[in-house]
């Protein structure tokens, strides 16, 4: 049966709706979160391309799911792909199919504009989504981990100190080098978070050996809080904003000494930069120095969901590890 809701483009004064229909839409195991931000749309502006649809019954919103997209490529060659998240329903709708035509429909806009291909990122633990995107036609295609580490001060200085390159495009050669092979690479990630609290910090010994590793502060685009509080205020949640530094680009996994290096310093400004946390979200084929798995203080597991748009298309994924966008969790 047709369902009685109308589906739209998002709008400012949807914003207050929207954060209610976040507040009631918790997940992740064994401490479920959301996301508190100022505008909704907030995560979807991160991308050039993005797009937000709102699902209403009379006038009430009930649902909602955004995308962004971006030219990549996989296999060698370049694609067009979508990245699909934000997928929320009210309680009240849910089992109702509510989801499944906001999830169709997205799929049609991103279709309208020449997506090859969507994938997006689950909480290996949130079920209720994975079974989603399943009936929508997406695979499971390879899992990721979010590793969570606290600031700490150093107990001594690392023997090679970091240089600190506020320019988004500084390293960039290195970047490259590192990561432009992998599936799904893009190289506009730095430059598109460049405004949130973005740094790169190098070290480069003129031997060959070389680390780098950039960061931006996650908590100016949206603050992670537990699902089972209730938000501040805007001013109250203003207020208590600590910065979350997520990870990423990161350059010498085989000269773990050197990014060590980096890592720690990171982690001692952090503890006087009122900071809470820092992550680096990674394929699990990826091979990364062990210190990264031995310092973290959680993990979180997550499933690549991908489902192909255009028939003429078949994916040669590569056997290797795939780019992770930092914007993306």
């Amino acid at each position: 049966n047709r369902l009685p809701m109308h589906i739209r483009d998002y709008r400012p004064d949807d914003d207050p709706a929207l954060m209610i229909l976040e507040r009631l839409s918790p997940r992740g195991l064994p401490e479920p979160f959301v996301h508190y931000r100022q505008r909704f749309i907030d995560r979807a502006a991160l991308f050039a391309e993005h797009h937000l649809l709102v699902a209403e019954d009379n006038g009430e919103v009930i649902g909602c799911v955004a995308a962004g997209l971006k030219q990549t490529h996989v296999g060698g060659r370049a694609v067009r792909l979508g990245y699909v998240f934000d997928a929320r329903t009210h309680p009240a709708w849910r089992r109702r199919g509510v989801a499944s035509v906001l999830v169709t429909a997205l799929d049609d806009w991103l279709r309208a504009r020449g997506a090859d291909g969507v994938y997006g990122h689950v909480v290996a633990s949130n079920v209720a989504s994975l079974h989603l995107f399943a009936k929508c036609g997406y695979q499971r295609l390879r899992q990721l981990i979010m590793l969570t580490f606290q600031p700490v001060p150093a107990v001594t200085l690392p023997d090679w100190m970091p240089r600190h390159l506020a320019d988004p495009l500084a390293d960039e050669e290195r970047v490259r080098a590192t990561h432009a092979a992998r599936d799904l690479y893009v190289p506009d990630v730095a430059a598109r978070v460049e405004d949130y609290g973005f740094e790169r910090w190098s070290i480069d010994l003129g031997d060959g050996h070389c680390a780098g590793l950039s960061v931006f502060d996650q908590s100016y685009v949206f603050q992670q809080w537990p699902g089972d509080l209730p938000f501040p205020s805007p001013e109250e949640m203003h207020v208590r904003r600590q910065a979350s530094l997520r990870l990423f680009d990161q350059v010498g996994a085989q000269h773990p000494a050197l990014l060590r290096a980096i890592f720690d310093a990171l982690r001692d400004q952090a503890v006087g930069g009122h900071v809470s946390k820092l992550s680096l979200l990674l394929d699990r084929m990826d091979r990364v120095p062990a210190f990264l798995f031995a310092e973290a203080v959680t993990q979180m597991d997550y499933w690549m969901v991908f489902k192909t748009l255009n028939p003429r298309w078949i994916p040669d994924w590569q056997d290797a590890p795939i780019y992770i966008d930092t914007r993306e969790l």
